[in-house]
């Protein structure tokens, strides 16, 4: 058998363990991640992301080795989509665009067809191929909320001072009402938006106004607690714990985590490298939930033990199965 012989059926030889799976580059050993934010690390939103993420470069899911993310904060539209163009051209796995970005996701998903994006919450389209769309429903902590105000409220007016009217604020609404009515039914609603995702003094005006119609319990959605301190009712926190910042005033604080999403999108990412696949991003919203660590509820110790009590009842049956808290998106008018 001459040389050329044996080159040209080495090709060949080479070709099909190539095509069958036996020969391999194998899986990858280090994720690159850059993050478009709406609003910053300082913001509950965009803070609980930047944790989980961090909490996936300590366990490297896969035994990859996980960068420290690049990120940029506030970009929308052109700014935005040139941001996410360049993380792409510099070689980032993964682009995450932490809030309403598909729109800009959809004019350079096919020509990053290795990118793997990532956009989260309402006002998205699920584009499939490689975008991945997650949601984050908080229904069930607004649900254990509702239930510490029912119960503690004096004059059965309850407010929530919300960011946007948006699927999923509008399902934690409904979630804290249902909760608040299912101790107390006779209470009343009050709901403000403020239209930002993110402007304290706008929330505290809108808090005033609503302690002014007799709100004494109002969910800051949007962060305002010092108009509870001055006007001396109780607040229930959104996004994080903020009962430390303030526990003479905050009853309750639901609590996102991003853990869930986070793994989910490294595995799904990992899962098409590995195999060599191309990305089958989902068209419709990915969430978790809280037996899959994605929310959760913390009270004040000020509160009485038949409230605590009634509240761990509840997220007990959560947890079990037993309670299933519905996820209503549809708006509710004040009362």
């Amino acid at each position: 058998m001459n040389r050329f012989v044996k080159t040209v059926l080495g090709v060949v030889f080479t070709a099909m363990f190539l095509g069958s799976g036996i020969v391999s580059a194998g899986p990858p050993t280090t994720l690159k991640m850059a993050a478009i934010l709406s609003v910053g690390g300082e913001e509950p939103w965009d803070g609980t992301f930047l944790s989980a993420w961090e909490n996936a470069r300590n366990n490297s899911p896969h035994g990859l080795e996980i960068n420290v993310p690049e990120f940029t904060a506030g970009l929308w539209g052109d700014e935005a989509e040139a941001a996410a163009r360049v993380y792409a051209k510099k070689g980032y796995d993964i682009v995450w665009l932490h809030s309403s970005y598909s729109d800009q996701v959809k004019k350079i998903q096919d020509k990053f067809p290795d990118t793997l994006f990532v956009v989260s919450g309402s006002g998205n389209e699920g584009l499939g191929k490689n975008q991945y769309w997650i949601y984050h429903r908080d229904h069930e902590g607004a649900y254990l909320q509702g239930i510490v105000a029912g119960m503690t409220t004096t004059s059965n007016v309850l407010g929530i001072v919300g960011t946007f009217p948006a699927d999923d604020v509008w399902d934690l609404i409904n979630g804290f009402f249902l909760g608040a009515q299912s101790v107390n039914p006779n209470i009343k609603k009050k709901i403000t938006f403020i239209e930002s995702w993110w402007d304290p003094p706008k929330a505290r005006e809108s808090s005033n106004a609503q302690i002014a119609a007799g709100a004494d319990q109002i969910l800051m959605v949007a962060t305002a607690f010092e108009a509870c301190r001055e006007h001396g009712i109780k607040c229930h926190g959104a996004y994080t714990n903020w009962i430390p910042t303030a526990p003479d005033v905050i009853n309750s604080s639901f609590m996102i985590s991003w853990i869930p999403h986070v793994d989910w999108v490294i595995d799904e990412w990992y899962q098409a490298k590995a195999n060599g696949t191309a990305f089958a991003g989902n068209t419709e919203k990915r969430w978790f939930l809280m037996k899959d660590g994605a929310i959760d509820v913390a009270i004040s110790d000020n509160l009485s033990a038949d409230v605590k009590a009634k509240v761990a009842e509840a997220k007990a049956k959560i947890l079990s199965g037993e309670l299933v808290v519905p996820i209503i998106t549809n708006p509710v008018e004040s009362d």
